[in-house]
C-alpha cells in the first residue's frame, strides 16, 4: 500500500492540528533513535579492536550526532523543546538493548539496527512535510555507509562457527527490540492517518517486510537464521501474518 497523493505542507506554520502531533510522535521517535545511535557509536571507540574500527566508529557517532542536531532543530522549529524530549529517552543501553564495552554487541548492532534506521529514513525522505524529507536525503546517505560496515561485520564473525553462534545468540535478542523501537506497531489507526495525510508513503507492515526480507539476503548466503518467534512475543512485539511468514522462513 502507498500513497503519494497527499498535499505537501511546506513550513512548520503550516503543519497544524492532528497532522502537527503525529508529526511529532514520528519526530521525537527518530530523535531518540539517532541520539541513542550516536551513544553506541561513540562508547563503541574504546572496545573496538582495531583502530580502522575505531575510526570508523568515531565516524559514525559524529554523523548520528548530526543527525539527531537536524532533528532537534526541526523539533524546535515546530515549538518543542528537544532537550526535554530527548531527557525523557531511555539510556542508549536498554533502549536498544545492547551491551556498549561488549564489540560483539556493538558489531550486531550496527548490522541489525542501522538497516532498520534507514529503511524508515526512505519513507521520511518522501515524507509531506518538506523541511524534514529535504534534510533526510543526506542522512540516508550517511547511513547507507553504515550499514556497509555491518554486513562487513556479519561476514567477519560468520568465518567461524563458534563466533556466528555468538552472533546468533545476540541477534535473537536485538532483532526483536529493533522492530518495536524502530518501527511500531505495524497496523491500527496511526498507520492509516499517516498513510492518508502523506507522513509516510508506505504502510508499516510493507516497511518492516521490506527491512527483513533484505536483511534475509544477507544473513541466509552465511547461516545466521531470525530469532524464534517466541523472542518476539517475550518482548510484545505485534506481528502480522505477512510478517510472521518472512520470519518463518529463515528459523
Amino acid at each position: 500500500m502507498s500513497n503519494t497523493n497527499a498535499p505537501t505542507v511546506y513550513t512548520a506554520a503550516d503543519a497544524t492540528g492532528d497532522y502537527r502531533d503525529m508529526l511529532l510522535r514520528l519526530m521525537t521517535r527518530q530523535l531518540y533513535a539517532e541520539t541513542a545511535t550516536a551513544e553506541v557509536f561513540g562508547r563503541s571507540i574504546g572496545v573496538a579492536p582495531t583502530w580502522r574500527e575505531k575510526h570508523l566508529a568515531a565516524e559514525f557517532a559524529l554523523e548520528e550526532a548530526q543527525h539527531s542536531q537536524m532533528l532537534c532543530n526541526l523539533l524546535a522549529d515546530l515549538g518543542e523543546d528537544p532537550e526535554s524530549l530527548i531527557a525523557n529517552r531511555p539510556a542508549a543501553a536498554s533502549f536498544w538493548n545492547v551491551d556498549l564495552d561488549n564489540w560483539l554487541h556493538i558489531a550486531v548492532f550496527n548490522f541489525t539496527v542501522d538497516r532498520a534506521g534507514s529503511q524508515q529514513i526512505m519513507e521520511y525522505r518522501e515524507s509531506s512535510y518538506l523541511p524534514w524529507a529535504e534534510k533526510m536525503v543526506v542522512v540516508l546517505e550517511d547511513e547507507e555507509e553504515h550499514y556497509k560496515n555491518g554486513v562487513e561485520n556479519l561476514r567477519e564473525f560468520s568465518s567461524a562457527p563458534e563466533q556466528l553462534g555468538k552472533f546468533q545468540s545476540v541477534y535473537n535478542d536485538m532483532l526483536p527490540i529493533t522492530l518495536k523501537r524502530a518501527f511500531g506497531r505495524p497496523d491500527g489507526p496511526d498507520n492509516e492517518f499517516c498513510l492518508r495525510t502523506g507522513l509516510k508513503r508506505h504502510s508499516t507492515e510493507d516497511v518492516i517486510n521490506r527491512y527483513l526480507i533484505e536483511m534475509r539476503s544477507y544473513m541466509d548466503p552465511v547461516g545466521l537464521k531470525f530469532p524464534p518467534l517466541e523472542r518476539f512475543a517475550a518482548e510484545n512485539v505485534h506481528l502480522v501474518d505477512s510478517t510472521r511468514q518472512i520470519l518463518n522462513s529463515l528459523l
